[in-house]
């Protein structure tokens, strides 16, 4: 019995499977490839909040309704005195506070709850001791720095004999940078 095979490459064969081992190596590494990963940085601000996001309260106090009682507080915010103001490092931001719901002629008043009564009172930001009317602060943050406190306080000076109540007033700060 004889039994007749045939190689399909020929004569070629070795020579084509040899070449076509050694292409195959170089093929594989053409198949890599690279992608890159990038972010932006943009500036921005944010005002750390307390529960309710509220940013923080100043209160006067108790005290008495006779003329020429005075009563100053400081804004706390989370047990911290101040705005507690984070911003990208290099940052240059406005803090502007409005002149408040109850304000009248651009003076600032807390009013008496359920009442028409009205106190006049004066804020003061950055440690400085004139008035904080509707001007902006300025704040700068350097390249290192990404969180500041900016002091709030307020004062007030009844000037003639005030009923009892509670006396409150909203203001509203805005943050342009």
């Amino acid at each position: 019995m004889t039994i007749m095979t045939r190689s399909l490459l020929g004569r070629a064969g070795p020579a084509l499977f040899l070449a076509s081992a050694m292409v195959l190596p170089a093929a594989a590494a053409d198949r890599r490839q690279s992608f890159e990963v990038s972010a932006s940085v943009v500036r921005g601000c944010v005002v750390t909040a307390e529960a309710g996001g509220r940013w923080g309260a100043i209160s006067l106090g108790t005290v008495n309704g006779l003329p020429g009682t005075s009563a100053t507080g400081t804004l706390l915010s989370g047990g911290v005195a101040g705005l507690a103001l984070s911003c990208t490092p290099g940052t240059r931001v406005n803090v502007t506070a409005d002149a408040g719901d109850h304000a009248v002629a651009g003076q600032r008043r807390l009013q008496r709850n359920g009442g028409n009564e009205a106190l006049g009172y004066a804020l003061y930001a950055d440690g400085g001791t004139t008035a904080w009317t509707t001007q902006a602060v300025t704040l700068t943050f350097a390249d290192d720095v990404a969180r500041r406190m900016l002091p709030v306080t307020a004062s007030a000076t009844l000037a003639q004999a005030m009923p009892a109540g509670t006396y409150t007033d909203t203001v509203r700060v805005t943050l342009t940078f």
